[in-house]
């Protein structure tokens, strides 16, 4: 299992086994605070009692370490590893909703023959395990880790495909895999080898209660210090730290905020890619807005621009990634951390979960501009979801662009406000993707929609108006999909992804910010750009949103046509027995004529595709099931700006 994901930890690895209790832990060792092998793991408690192996940070350590040692507690090491060690050894599991952080860690006690997993409260690091037998518990960071116990089965998980196939990501703890789970954010598990039981139970969950009593400047001052704060804890490093720049609010504010930290030049990475690849997508160019605040802030600017031979790192990707995530930005996140990393730099602050906290998603000024259509007759929705139907979907240029996302927004309109807003979350059309679907595959669905999972999440929130999608957001979509593609990216070159903006403290600050404070009348972040006044160049906050995207649009349409091809003909389809041959023509002709636009659930089909051939058809674990990295990736263009 150490082996699978030896990319993780590239500085060294251990393993505890003790058959008679029959437990065996084992780590792999990304070392980021004391290097020295006094922090090596799994770490032993001084009396033998307790076992801990552990992924991520604790950033409030030094605090909690200065209390545990005015209560008489030792310490041989300087990092965050032996305090976690010794503060659940003295507290248990109540230290665990104190520690501000990300982390996913489990605890074995000697003594009762238990064993204690939990993760983050945002889950900002991945946590799988699964049953492979009764009785047995296995867990990990990865599934592929999982693959390599002799009995863990591989069947796929029908349910979750098709959530992946409309979201591009799993809606629940379930995995593509049927059996394997994630332990969900704020979650702790506790296994007992007596019995071969466990429960599973939360010590955290956002609260969106709502304090109301700050005004909107004294919020945005409130908010400005906690994200000062939040920045200066997680700059805590014995190795060098830089940040994705993206040229938007998010990334700007935290690289701006972290180079003041910075004991040496900061440096901060980028993508781009040729303007030809971006007139169907008609993404926002970033990079401008990058060089000129590296240049202006004294900052030191890499960029990698990607093309579209970059594509053929797929297979690659996707084995790291775990899961069949049908999201391009991942490939612009691993070519960002493997610069990086080979920059020397192996840890990069991230601006996301900003978008989830204050309403930075266009499809939350969707759900603001649609409540005035609730207020018309319904058949005037019904009216003008069926015209928005005719409008065109895949034309090039700014119209295309701008009749796309109209045309999204108005055929949603009939709809009750949870289901229109998850069909806005959706990348593809459920119905579009319900298409494609074989005849077995839909049995094996037994009835359930793409879009259940999550409306049952909102439903059992009771919370009401915006709040209810900003916690289904910020406890669903950014830790099985951001979060997850983002960790998965960084570990395979060995990167640590820090969140300044998922700080505990700042969390629990702005869950309880009105909405309105986030979004009202179009305006999106709104006190969040109030908040990085004074610290962001106005250009940048007044700025639409942006990110690390990818024109996956043109590569479909024109470069990757022979792949779609090759894992879509007749024969391919027909082995696989998932999609129908007809249908996946039909998306793709549609898409091509420029009647509507479904690539994304092209990629989605050609991801799923090839995420089986690696978890299904075969051993993820096995030796020699690691694809190569591709020549393709020599001709990328690096530059320093």
């Amino acid at each position: 299992m150490n082996a699978v994901q030896a990319h993780r930890g590239p500085d060294g690895q251990g393993v505890f086994e003790d058959p008679q209790r029959e437990i065996a832990l084992g780590h792999v060792r990304l070392a980021i605070l004391d290097l020295s092998e006094r922090a090596s793991q799994p770490m032993v408690s001084p009396a033998g009692r307790y076992v801990l192996v552990f992924n991520g940070e604790i950033y409030n350590f030094p605090e909690l370490r200065d209390e545990l040692a005015a209560d008489g507690i030792g310490f041989r090491s300087s990092g965050d590893t032996e305090v976690l060690l010794r503060g659940l050894e003295k507290h248990g599991e109540a230290f665990v909703p104190r520690l501000n952080g990300m982390f996913a860690f489990a605890l074995w006690d000697n003594d009762l023959r238990e064993l204690l997993l939990a993760r983050d409260h945002l889950g900002i690091k991945p946590l799988y395990y699964t049953e492979p037998e009764p009785g047995t518990l296995l867990f990990a960071s990865e599934i592929k880790a999982l693959c390599a116990h002799p009995r863990m089965r591989r069947e796929p998980d029908f349910v979750t495909l098709q959530q992946h196939l409309a979201f591009c990501y799993a809606s629940g703890d379930r995995t593509a895999l049927k059996g394997v789970r994630r332990l969900a954010p704020g979650t702790m598990l506790k296994w007992s080898a007596r019995d071969g039981t466990y429960r599973v139970c939360r010590y955290w969950s956002p609260d969106f209660s709502s304090a109301r009593n700050t005004d909107f400047s004294a919020a945005a001052d409130q908010l400005r210090t906690s994200v000062r704060s939040a920045v200066a804890r997680q700059m805590i490093s014995d190795v060098p730290v830089g940040s994705y720049l993206s040229g938007g609010l998010d990334s700007s504010l935290i690289t701006l905020l972290a180079a003041g930290h910075a004991p040496a030049e900061f440096a901060c990475y980028t993508i781009t890619y040729p303007a030809s690849d971006n007139r169907l997508d008609q993404m926002r160019e970033d990079a401008p807005y990058a060089r000129r605040l590296a240049r202006e802030s004294g900052l030191r600017l890499k960029e990698v621009e990607v093309q579209a031979n970059v594509a053929s790192l797929l297979p690659l990707l996707i084995r790291h990634l775990d899961e069949p995530i049908a999201d391009p930005a991942a490939i612009t996140c691993y070519l960002i951390s493997r610069l990086a990393r080979e920059d020397g730099v192996p840890v990069l602050l991230s601006g996301q979960g900003a978008d989830e906290l204050f309403g930075g998603y266009p499809s939350y000024r969707a759900v603001d501009a649609a409540r005035w259509f609730d207020m018309a007759p319904k058949f005037v929705g019904r009216a003008i979801g069926r015209l928005a139907g005719l409008a065109p979907g895949a034309y090039s240029g700014r119209l295309g662009a701008t009749l796309r996302r109209a045309r999204r927004l108005l055929q949603e309109l009939p709809l009750p406000p949870e289901k229109r807003f998850l069909n806005y979350c959706c990348k593809s059309p459920p119905h579009e993707v319900r298409a494609i679907l074989h005849d077995d595959f839909r049995r094996e669905l037994n009835g359930a929609d793409a879009t259940d999972e999550c409306c049952d999440h909102i439903l059992r929130s009771g919370l009401s108006g915006l709040d209810r999608f900003l916690e289904r957001d910020l406890s669903v979509y950014l830790p099985n999909h951001n979060l997850l593609y983002t960790d998965k990216m960084g570990m395979a070159v060995g990167l640590e992804a820090r969140v300044p903006l998922l700080d505990v403290d700042l969390v629990n600050l702005a869950t309880r910010l009105p909405a309105e404070y986030k979004v009202s009348r179009g305006a999106l972040k709104r006190v969040l750009r109030e908040a990085a006044r004074g610290i962001v160049p106005e250009e940048i906050i007044r700025r639409p949103k942006t990110g690390f995207g990818a024109p996956f649009r043109k590569w479909l349409r024109h470069d990757l046509a022979e792949l779609w091809n090759d894992l879509t003909n007749d024969r391919a389809v027909q082995r696989r027995g998932w999609f129908s041959s007809s249908a996946l023509r039909s998306i793709r002709s549609r898409s091509q004529s420029g009647r509507c636009d479904l690539y994304m659930l092209q990629w989605a089909v050609l991801t799923m595709e090839l995420w089986a051939q690696q978890f299904v058809d075969e051993n993820p674990a096995a030796g020699d099931s690691k694809p190569n990295e591709p020549n393709a990736l020599e001709r990328l263009s690096l530059r320093s700006a």
